[in-house]
């Protein structure tokens, strides 16, 4: 039985159970489901079944959940990835003074991908960026550059901005150490994923709101975007690295969008222009980077609906339905990617990936253009790409299986109470016949 086979008898049997609990409802086509025929993205698919079993209003308490709980446990998983992912066979080797006294100096914009390092933490766009933690690596290098020429101290690192070359110069900090010891102690004492800078950055890649406050260029944009594609392909089980042709309009289309901070989406009912103003977008990621309540959080993200675009009241019950619902798949899947890019593309991660190449290539720094060298750490970026698909797909399989417990146990009552009545009557008869020989 194929892959689509399995797939498809998923909602065959879902269907039959609603069918027992809703006698008369026709079963539903399971081939109306496009993640049936999609291969490798278990994710679709498990949206799907929720939809399946409890209706759209649960891919709302889905997103909620991927926000809040899912976000907040998946630092210590994804330190403990990374951690292996920089096991190398020099790990052992002690650092060479030479190393720890040099370092490596790296160009700015090698490792600082979405410009973000050259704004302000304190400013309306640098709150959304850095999050609410103001000891990270970002904040730091904003400092460096601030103070160029004077080592800043982060972590087990020392971060000097060299202006004439708009360049940091980064190097071990402390007594010498081996080389595994660096990477691990790195991690452990690194904030991955800051929640509050994870929302700001799935949320403008949906609205652009925080690009066009920032007066970001069609030109960065499209450079982030090229890079955000590679790594959905990576999630998507292709790890080649090569973006089609036909996809290259597009991704400039939408590039123009984001800069303008009025996109364009058909989430089901044809072709509809959202825009977000700023201050709703400040409003929503502060509201729902401290919360926890899934639904709460899922209403919050379903209200920028109607904020940034027009539902007219033409629009039926079922239309509006069918766009919050193509709104919040698509919002998953941009923090599938985001959640990817914190740990593969971020500031702090090209630096590590950096220093990597570095001890391994006698001084040699292999990272340069991102959308380039992305293919020279690609076991990294896969091994790291599998833990986001388990970590999500984990939450949304539970959540799939505690509504399919609601859903089976009336239907298992069912069933039972009509047994017991079988049973009974076949008893009572059996009465009756012996009564009668007596």
């Amino acid at each position: 039985m194929s892959l689509a086979d399995n797939k498809r008898s998923v909602f065959t049997t879902i269907g039959s159970y609603n069918s027992l609990m809703e006698q008369g409802n026709d079963l539903f086509k399971t081939d109306s489901f496009s993640s049936i025929n999609n291969k490798d993205d278990i994710v679709p698919f498990l949206l799907d079944v929720l939809k399946t079993v409890a209706g759209t209003m649960v891919i709302k308490e889905a997103i909620g959940g991927l926000f809040g709980e899912v976000i907040d446990k998946s630092e210590a998983i994804l330190k403990t990835a990374l951690k292996k992912q920089f096991i190398q066979s020099n790990s052992n080797d002690v650092m060479s003074s030479s190393f720890m006294i040099n370092g490596i100096t790296v160009p700015v914009k090698d490792i600082d991908i979405g410009g973000k390092l050259k704004i302000n933490p304190n400013s309306s766009e640098g709150n959304l960026i850095y999050g609410s933690v103001t000891n990270t690596f970002n904040s730091v290098a904003y400092d460096a550059i601030l103070n160029s020429g004077t080592y800043e101290t982060f972590n087990n690192i020392n971060i000097k901005y060299v202006e004439a070359l708009d360049s940091f110069q980064i190097k071990p900090n402390g007594s010498a150490q081996t080389i595994g010891e660096f990477f691990i102690n790195f991690i452990d004492n690194t904030e991955l994923i800051n929640k509050k800078e994870l929302i700001s950055s799935v949320m403008d890649k949906f609205y652009g709101t925080l690009s066009n406050n920032q007066n970001k260029t069609i030109s960065e944009l499209y450079d982030e975007l090229l890079i955000e594609t590679q790594l959905q392909q990576v999630l998507d089980d292709d790890d080649s690295f090569v973006i089609l042709p036909d996809k290259y309009d597009e991704l400039l289309t939408k590039a123009n969008e984001l800069a303008e901070g009025d996109v364009s989406y058909d989430l089901g009912c044809g072709l509809m222009p959202a825009s977000l103003s700023f201050d709703d977008f400040s409003n929503l990621v502060s509201t729902i980077s401290g919360a926890t309540d899934p639904f709460f959080i899922g209403d919050k993200l379903g209200e920028t609906i109607e904020k940034s675009t027009d539902l007219t009241d033409t629009l039926t019950t079922e239309n509006k339905e069918t766009i919050k619902d193509s709104f919040f798949q698509r919002i998953i899947k941009i923090l599938t990617v985001k959640m990817l890019e914190a740990i593969t593309t971020a500031p702090q991660i090209r630096v590590l990936m950096g220093i990597m190449s570095s001890l391994q290539n006698d001084g040699v720094i292999l990272i340069s253009k991102a959308t380039e060298d992305l293919k020279y750490f690609k076991t990294i970026i896969k091994c790291l790409a599998k833990e986001i698909i388990e970590i999500v797909g984990e939450y949304l399989f539970t959540l799939a299986i505690s509504y399919l417990i609601k859903l089976i146990k009336p239907v298992i009552t069912k069933v039972l109470k009509e047994k017991i009545n079988q049973y009974k009557g076949i008893i009572t008869s059996l009465t009756g016949v012996s009564n009668f020989i007596n």
